[in-house]
């Protein structure tokens, strides 16, 4: 990999996020499973360095992104899943509120959250919420975790498939 981009990842998931980072609400994230093998916290990681690297790409086109917004939303965007097994009655409704409840911790851990932010959190479950994030940021998140939970989809049934044999 990249180190000099590498190194700008982490630095703006620094500026930007590392109060979302530093929180007892992110703290946690690390103490549930996600995706069968991975835990929130990891996904939610992956998909913020995803996301970051899409951005730098994006520019070298000389396409602009809003790097602040895409640290937070990629940061929050599956805070509201924690808690899940208590908050949600099934899969289903959790697909469907989860981003909502996102958005509310969001809130809390970022008190100057913009509507651009809050959007790309409340829809990065597109197309499955029907509404669209609305924003080049927006599908940048929506690209990065689809791409995330199939890779670590993807990693589970490597290792199956290994086992087996």
């Amino acid at each position: 990999m990249n180190q000099k981009r590498e190194a700008a990842v982490s630095n703006n998931l620094k500026r930007y996020g590392q109060h979302i980072i530093d929180s007892a609400e992110f703290a946690e994230t690390f103490s549930q499973t996600h995706h069968i093998d991975t835990t929130v916290g990891d996904h939610t990681l992956y998909v913020s360095k995803t996301s970051l690297r899409i951005c730098y790409y994006l520019n070298k086109l000389h396409i602009h992104t809003e790097i602040p917004d895409v640290v937070v939303g990629s940061l929050c965007h599956d805070l509201g899943i924690i808690g899940r097994d208590v908050k949600f009655s099934s899969k289903r409704e959790c697909y469907r509120d989860h981003p909502s409840d996102s958005v509310e911790v969001a809130r809390k851990l970022h008190p100057d959250l913009n509507a651009r932010t809050e959007k790309m959190i409340r829809h990065h479950m597109w197309p499955y919420t029907l509404k669209s994030p609305g924003s080049k940021e927006g599908y940048i998140l929506v690209v990065a975790d689809k791409y995330c939970s199939i890779r670590e989809g993807m990693r589970v049934i490597k290792k199956r498939l290994i086992d087996k044999f």
